[in-house]
């Protein structure tokens, strides 16, 4: 095996504080070049569709060869019909992980001395650092570091903590299906304007809920439909008419009402709720129940994972969400895919603008759930006791995973010059090779060391001089 360079895995992601956005080792490639005619090349779009069948069916791995290159990819199927995604390899796992990292760092400049700007930065007291690889998944990651467990504001927390949810919710439907209970997709949403406070208006929403859910019609409707309890996830975009909080609620049901019968007797009581929490009335096609397929998809796609991998990759997107304008931040609008450029152009965001929009979400969301069990659901589906958002994100992906190398000794040379996702993925590519790593990450720490102190003389220098001209005058 030859030895990787150091090149190879130091990519210039690293963003500082405040500085320039640094440029996105992450974005898919620009459309290549078209092929000779009667060619039938291989285009990169946000949606890569290669041919597919009249009537939709599809196989569930697809192989498309670039006539120009030669390269041979594979795409699986979107969860659209005649529509197939790039398959998603070991290297878009590397890149998708050197962007949140990147994303991270950049909290440091939006939130210093936050949790979140210490999040896989300070050690835990009295454990080692400990760099595993695991055995199931054949994923690194490092052990004995402080974590946030921030759903909304972290991209190295959030991905783990939603995903975790996700299987949780997944295995919540499948014991709703065993016990004959129906599933529904209910989305909530209100009319909103550019200069709403986003704070209040999560507030306004929680209230119109609770009055929807203790009034005496409400409680009547409820048991009406066979309402059994429910699971409320809360989501938020950005568009031209402001943010856009909205409850994506599934409703598990021990009745066979059809989706319209459900909306008929629920959006009345939706209403009365928004008009009692002083909201505009919402419109009843803002309001709308879907049967349990759909239901299913949604539990499928959710959570901040796919916002995180996948969500700025819509086609056709009118408006951005929170992770986006943080990418934004992170990279600057030169730094992203021409789609998001796009949409960001629109709404007119640039860095500086994505930056205070995310603050403004953030501290709107900060302390409370992203996702909501009603009381005595999770023990009518004999589920166990739901953890909280911190042990999801402090928990290990695998028990069993092997120790690679203990990095405690080098974990502040790590610190300094950003290259944890780099041990990562040596460790999954090279493990033979991470000492090798190491040694010139300390080599690089010690370079960056001495630059700051050269900058903390400099500026010595030039004060003790300003003092001395102070003084003969």
């Amino acid at each position: 095996m030859n030895k990787p360079s150091f090149d190879d895995t130091q990519q210039a992601i690293c963003v500082q504080g405040g500085g320039e956005a640094a440029p996105n080792p992450c974005r898919r490639n620009e459309a290549p070049s078209p092929a000779p005619s009667g060619a039938s090349p291989l285009i990169y779009t946000q949606e890569v569709r290669p041919p597919y069948s009249p009537n939709g069916s599809q196989p569930s791995i697809v192989t498309v060869t670039n006539a120009e290159t030669g390269e041979v990819l594979e795409f699986e199927e979107s969860g659209k019909s005649g529509i197939l995604t790039p398959k998603y390899t070991k290297i878009d796992h590397q890149n998708t992980r050197l962007e949140r990292f990147a994303m991270r760092w950049s909290l440091d400049s939006l939130l210093p001395y936050s949790r979140q700007s210490k999040c896989h930065r300070y050690r835990i007291p009295n454990k080692e650092v400990e760099l595993k690889l695991s055995l199931e998944h054949d994923k690194a990651f490092v052990a004995g570091c402080e974590v946030c467990g921030s759903v909304w504001g972290c991209p190295l927390c959030a991905p783990k903590i939603t995903e975790r949810k996700r299987i949780d919710v997944e295995e919540g439907m499948a014991s709703a299906k065993d016990k004959d209970f129906q599933v529904m997709l209910a989305t909530f949403t209100i009319p909103h304007g550019l200069g709403h406070d986003l704070k209040q208006i999560r507030a306004q929403m929680l209230q119109a809920w609770r009055k929807g859910s203790t009034s005496r019609a409400g409680k009547a409707m409820r048991k009406m439909i066979g309402l059994r309890g429910y699971i409320r996830v809360v989501e938020v975009t950005y568009g031209a008419n402001g943010w856009h909080p909205h409850f994506h609620v599934l409703l598990i049901l021990d009745t066979q009402f059809t989706a319209h019968e459900i909306h008929q007797a629920w959006y009345p009581i939706w209403l009365d709720g928004c008009r009692k929490a002083g909201l505009e009335d919402p419109s009843p096609l803002a309001f709308h129940v879907d049967d349990g397929a759909r239901a299913a998809q949604y539990v499928t796609k959710w959570g901040m994972d796919s916002e995180l991998t996948k969500g700025h990759l819509k086609k056709g997107k009118k408006s951005v969400n929170p992770w986006d304008l943080l990418r934004i931040y992170t990279f600057g609008l030169d730094g992203i895919t021409p789609e998001l450029r796009e949409v960001a152009a629109g709404l007119g965001i640039d860095k500086k603008r994505a930056g205070a929009l995310w603050l403004d979400f953030f501290h709107a969301f900060k302390g409370t759930r992203q996702l909501y069990w009603s009381n005595g659901l999770r023990d009518l589906l004999g589920l166990s006791q739901e953890k909280t958002d911190q042990e999801l994100a402090e928990e290990e992906v695998d028990p069993l995973a092997g120790l690679l190398a203990t990095l405690t000794a080098y974990w502040f040379d790590i610190g300094i010059t950003r290259t944890l996702p780099q041990i990562l993925n040596r460790a999954e590519d090279a493990p033979s090779f991470i000492s090798d790593l190491l040694e010139e990450i300390r080599v690089l720490a010690d370079q960056k060391r001495r630059q700051r102190e050269e900058v903390r003389y400099g500026k010595k220098i030039k004060e003790q001089e300003k003092k001395d001209r102070l003084a003969r005058m």
